[in-house]
């Protein structure tokens, strides 16, 4: 299920839970219709997650889910912690595991 945290847009594994009116029944086409009617309903965005997952960035406090424009605007203000950051702390953020490139002697 994907919600953006800041600006509530939402894909297809969020409308899965959504209570359609009951006036659309069962029929899909109709609730589909609905669906892309919706101002907050974005399928196509990318969105990034907060999580117990080897990732490269850490978002503000109390945001799990943030959809790529959110993201995008907390970055370019400096909200976002990369680990291309001096402010990065492995120990503290993520699971990231930096590439250690391997030598074989021959």
């Amino acid at each position: 299920m994907a919600i953006c945290d800041e600006c509530g847009c939402y894909d297809d594994n969020h409308a899965e839970d959504l209570d359609y009116p009951e006036e659309l029944g069962d029929d899909d086409q109709k609730q589909q219709e609905w669906l892309e009617e919706q101002k907050d309903y974005e399928p196509h965005r990318y969105y990034y997650w907060h999580g117990d997952i080897q990732e490269d960035y850490q978002m503000p406090a109390g945001y799990d889910c943030l959809c790529e424009c959110c993201f995008g605007t907390f970055l370019n203000a400096g909200e976002i912690i990369t680990t291309d950051d001096a402010a990065w702390n492995p120990d503290e953020m993520g699971w990231f595991i930096p590439y250690v490139e391997e030598t074989h002697g021959t």
